[in-house]
């Protein structure tokens, strides 16, 4: 196994660029990627939010959650939940209702216009306020009709005003997208198309029942990529699956680097049946064991590093011009429950960092809006029924506590950026009566000693960093700092 190239140095977003940020080693790496995993591999959140969606509450306050969105003031940017698929892939995770009669995406698009008149009213909107990003996810987003797709466009722009820099994005499979379909996206104005591509091998298509000819990837990938702004082309990829081999992991990232992406995420599959039962279907042919899944792993991070790809945080790979990788070189990397983003954070007149108010519709979807998150109803009929009567359809949100914050910004930190610069932390979290970073998670890092003996992590007085191949267990260390998990963690993926 090849050694790794080192992540992309990149400035904690609390504070500002530094060329070294890797100083004051306690030991030097001596761990090989294989007895990293050996020793360390376990399960934890992926920490798209903190906390995590499981410790999101049914018993919220409403008006402390209405209050939240009134007081917002940051950046805005808005996720659109389609949950439809004409078929369930096997490794699915996602909250996705199968339907093959297309006329649902009427009333659905109905119901999602007149959400986001009732999410509007709950926050300020203004033109000194306008959407940073515009996602479409799922679900197949592609699975809506054209004309249903233009009219929720339209019903978007017409309520919220946006910026000439403001990024449409929007998932896309390849199996429903006709050529007229990818047309018509690019004529809707998205701007980043991300593709579900998971594996181009027939014989691990099969296996996980997604069956997907590489031609006709290639040719929506080609078609988006040229009707689309440069670098807004990103294919999903993903590693430990059933009848994936190093050679055939190898053929598909080749492939698809051939195919004109700007950016790669790289997944590990989180086989999770006691909680997705359809997961079982593909326990007819052995699952690769956590060596196995470092061989694919590594295997795609060598490919795509060798063809000029940057790795960023976990599980991410862009070319140097990708937004991705300039907001990593800039300190500017974010992660939110879209993963990691240029358009997570940005900052006031004073230089105050300051978190993407994302707010989120339709069924299932999860807003993030000042010290709050909402979690829609899963129920898309309930949904439906809170909607048409003029109310959120929250089931489940959580208000951040100070201590919240502070733990969030140091997991942030350390999943995006690799690092976290201390000073920064203390002076932004000084009015909270925490003390310094060292003071105020001595326990922590105590708890962390392992990973410190084995060379994984440094520190010295004015940063803590994960060095060396320890980006492998970098959410091993993230969640050292959260204070919910309680060994209840099967719910959680594995950490390679």
């Amino acid at each position: 196994m090849a050694a790794t190239s080192a992540p992309l140095d990149a400035a904690m977003t609390l504070g500002p660029a530094t060329t070294a940020p890797h100083v004051g080693a306690t030991h030097a790496p001596t761990l090989t990627p294989a007895e990293i995993v050996r020793r360390f591999a376990t399960t934890a959140p992926r920490y798209t939010s903190y906390p995590t969606a499981p410790h999101f509450r049914a018993d919220f306050d409403a008006d402390a959650v209405r209050q939240a969105y009134a007081t917002a003031r940051g950046p805005l940017g808005l996720y659109i939940h389609v949950p439809f698929c004409e078929r369930r892939c096997l490794y699915c995770g996602c909250h996705v209702e199968v339907a093959r009669d297309r006329s649902l995406g009427g009333a659905y698009v109905d119901t999602l216009l007149r959400e986001l008149d009732v999410q509007t009213t709950l926050t300020p909107i203004s033109a000194d306020r306008p959407l940073s990003v515009v996602a479409l996810g799922g679900g197949t987003p592609t699975w809506l009709a054209p004309a249903d797709l233009a009219r929720l466009c339209a019903g978007i722009r017409a309520r919220l005003p946006d910026h000439a820099g403001c990024e449409w994005s929007i998932e896309v499979d390849p199996r429903s997208l006709d050529d007229a379909g990818a047309e018509a996206l690019c004529e809707l104005g998205f701007t980043r198309f991300s593709l579900g591509v998971q594996d181009l091998d027939p014989g691990v298509q099969r296996a996980i029942g997604r069956p997907q000819p590489a031609a006709r990837v290639e040719r929506i990938a080609r078609q988006l990529a040229a009707s689309a702004p440069r670098d807004g082309l990103n294919f999903d990829l993903m590693y430990g699956l059933p009848q994936q081999t190093v050679g055939t992991m190898r053929a598909t990232v080749r492939a698809a680097v051939a195919m004109g992406p700007t950016r790669f995420a790289v997944f590990g599959y989180a086989h999770v049946p006691w909680l997705r039962p359809h997961q079982r279907g593909m326990e007819r042919t052995p699952l690769p064991d956590d060596a196995a899944r470092l061989d694919l792993m590594w295997a795609a991070r060598e490919e795509l590093i060798a063809h000029g790809y940057l790795p960023l945080g976990l599980d991410h790979y862009a070319l140097p011009s990708d937004p991705l990788a300039v907001a990593a070189r800039q300190g500017r990397l974010g992660r939110n429950f879209m993963g990691y983003t240029d358009r997570g954070q940005a900052q006031d007149s004073d230089g105050k960092a300051l978190d993407v108010d994302l707010l989120a519709i339709g069924a299932s979807a999860i807003a993030q809006v000042g010290d709050a998150y909402a979690a829609n109803t899963t129920d898309r009929a309930l949904w439906a029924a809170r909607v048409d009567s003029g109310t959120p359809a929250w089931a489940r949100a959580y208000l951040r506590s100070d201590d919240d914050k502070r733990r969030g910004a140091v997991i942030t930190a350390l999943l995006c950026d690799l690092r976290v610069d201390k000073a920064a932390w203390t002076a932004r979290f000084a009015d909270h009566g925490q003390g310094d970073f060292d003071e105020a998670f001595a326990d922590e890092l105590q708890a962390l000693a392992p990973y410190f003996e084995a060379g994984l992590l440094r520190q010295d007085a004015s940063t803590l960093a994960i060095q060396g191949d320890g980006w492998l267990v970098a959410r091993n260390v993230a969640a050292a700092f959260d204070r919910f998990l309680d060994g209840g963690q099967a719910r959680y993926s594995r950490t390679v």
